[in-house]
């Protein structure tokens, strides 16, 4: 599945099972991950492993487009989205 980031924009990305990667396709993003205390930062061409359980937060540093493919794991696989990180009332999507 692709997306597009505007500048500034923040999503949360809980993925299961995982077993999946994130592929910055157009500009870069920050990424920090659960239990990790780790930064990250993408651009163009660069993958990011997800790996382990956790959410992934991603904002983008400008316009950004990402791509989140799926390791075949024999089952369904199924993200939640929290678009923004701000009350009140973030958008979340479970895309399956």
């Amino acid at each position: 599945m692709n997306y597009l980031l505007k500048k500034g924009e923040t999503v949360a990305l809980t993925v299961a099972p995982e077993g999946c990667s994130l592929r910055m396709d157009r500009g870069s993003a920050w990424l920090t991950r659960y239990e990790d205390s780790r930064d990250y930062s993408l651009r163009p061409g660069e993958t990011f492993a997800i790996s382990a359980p956790g959410a992934v937060v991603i904002e983008a540093l400008e316009d950004t487009t990402f791509t989140l493919e799926y390791a075949c794991t024999g089952g369904p696989a199924r993200a939640t989205i929290q678009v923004g990180l701000g009350l009140p009332s973030p958008v979340a999507m479970e895309l399956h």
